[in-house]
């Protein structure tokens, strides 16, 4: 069996046993029960023989939390709370020792004149690895809330369930402030922007940072040195909440939010009642950017991050996410997300009922150049508007005619004067990305979407729809007027006959 076993690490145990003769069968379901209880796996990497990356960063957490006046090194003190936490047994003067001891025989630097170091600490939870005491580290880690992925149990995330399609989730301002002061104590080099070596540090404490993927990779604006400026910063926590609040719980929990989760983040009222109210008061928006091909959407979500124009055409073949802060008149901030919509998956997207219900405002861009573009554009407008109006989920919109930089097609002031006056929406608004020619669309974009119940597209069918209830509505009332006519007259006259027949 030994050869088994080295060829294959992932074998954590073989046992010979005989049932016959009741050779070692407690010991077979004794390390069965041990390899799903407190597997190897997840914890320790049997080709080199060391600690695996989540769990490095799940005891680094661990250590931090438990490392109460924050000086790098786990006191006396400190490690018998530990143990009384995690095992409910005090350990004894002599037991500390020891363990101090032993550590520091094998790795001098792991322990120092405060105490047990976090290079210590990870060695320690390695020799108990090693020497089969699975149970020790895993108990540690489940103590502290991890399950068996070595990530945060799902029912310590209070992340509100009870929401309608048109409610989003937004952190609050507890939450935001210690982001605040998360991003000015890992700033080591005050440069008002975090590297990556420094984001990589703030979460080191995380399964691993969740901004290495799409959507949130690339979705902020950086610094010409690759940080993230602080409102790159809260600008990823806000498209984060936005699109997975669990996610953005746990990550806040990982990097040392002691607070009560449930207070990290907010609801935000129903946008229809948004509209009834004639305001938002929402501080992140959503914006679904639609347009055909070579249109110029992602010119102006990478000019929204603030990167330089390119004349090279890449064509996008998936969704993509731009998210950054918009100083309003006033000194008010809001947060935008740009939601870049492919041509090819304006179908599929409308295919589903709610599909506009996350959706803020939504902007038709077109080359302007283009007549082409600007037909794909407005028939694009037109099924949006409808999808809005047949499921309930109508969002303001906006055109936007891009490239102004080129000669506008001849018709175009005609055609777009036409299509504002028929859906009863704003004039066109003309930028250049390549001349940097933003004519404020942003804040125009934001303005759109705090007041709901202005710019939303009236089709021919919606408008019919409309005068088709009112007429309706119109004869109900003739209806119900004239019901209650008759009761009143039914009523006057009995009363009439009850009098006549008293006085015969």
């Amino acid at each position: 069996m030994s050869p088994i076993m080295q060829q294959f690490r992932e074998i954590e145990t073989c046992i010979e046993c005989s049932a016959v003769n009741q050779i070692q069968v407690p010991e077979v379901f004794y390390y069965a029960q041990k390899a799903v209880l407190h597997p190897t796996a997840p914890l320790f990497d049997q080709e080199t023989e060391t600690l695996k990356p989540r769990c490095v960063r799940a005891l680094k957490r661990i250590f931090i939390l438990c490392d109460h006046d924050r000086d790098g090194a786990l006191s006396d003190a400190e490690l018998n709370d530990f143990q009384v936490k995690c095992f409910n047994a005090p350990l004894q003067p002599s037991e500390i020792m020891g363990v101090k001891r032993v550590v520091q025989e094998k790795l001098p630097e792991g322990v120092n004149s405060r105490g047990l170091t976090l290079t210590g600490f990870l060695f320690l939870h390695a020799l108990f690895i090693e020497k089969g005491r699975l149970e020790t580290t895993w108990t540690v880690l489940r103590k502290f809330g991890y399950d068996n992925d070595i990530k945060l149990r799902d029912d310590l995330l209070p992340v509100p369930q009870k929401r309608a399609p048109d409610q989003s989730v937004e952190l609050t301002n507890e939450a935001v402030d210690f982001l605040k002061g998360i991003f000015t104590l890992f700033d080591i080099d005050g440069d008002g922007a975090l590297r990556p070596v420094e984001l990589d540090d703030l979460f080191s404490t995380a399964p691993e940072s969740p901004w290495n993927e799409a959507p949130y990779k690339d979705a902020a604006g950086k610094t010409a040195l690759d940080g993230l400026s602080f409102d790159g910063f809260l600008s990823q926590w806000a498209l984060m909440t936005l699109l997975d609040p669990a996610r953005t719980l746990s990550n806040l929990i990982y990097i040392g939010y002691v607070g009560d989760p449930a207070s990290a983040l907010r609801i935000t009222r129903r946008r229809r009642l948004d509209r009834k109210k004639l305001q938002s008061e929402r501080n992140v928006y959503q914006c679904f950017v639609f347009g055909p091909k070579n249109a110029g959407k992602s010119a102006l979500l990478n000019s929204f991050l603030g990167r330089p124009f390119s004349e090279n055409y890449s064509p996008t073949t998936s969704e993509r996410f731009a998210v950054n802060i918009v100083d309003q008149p006033g000194g008010v901030k809001k947060t935008l997300v740009l939601r870049e919509i492919p041509e090819d998956e304006v179908k599929g997207l409308l295919s589903k009922k709610e599909s506009l219900a996350a959706c803020d405002i939504a902007l038709f861009v077109h080359d302007s150049s283009d007549e082409a573009s600007w037909r794909r554009a407005t028939e694009l407008l037109v099924d949006v508007a409808s999808h809005g109006e047949d499921s309930g989920f109508e969002v303001p919109c906006l055109i936007v005619a891009a490239k102004d930089d080129l000669d506008p097609y001849p018709m175009a002031i005609q055609d777009s004067t036409r299509v504002s006056q028929d859906l009863g929406i704003e004039a066109p608004i003309p930028v250049s990305m390549k001349l940097g020619d933003f004519n404020s669309i942003f804040r125009r974009i934001i303005s759109a979407a705090e007041h709901p119940h202005l710019s939303i597209p009236e089709t021919e069918a919606g408008r019919n729809r409309k005068h088709y209830h009112q007429l309706v509505n119109r004869s109900l009332m003739f209806v119900s007027v004239g019901a209650a006519v008759a009761i009143v007259g039914l009523a006057a006259y009995r009363v009439y006959a009850a009098r006549r027949n008293a006085s015969n």
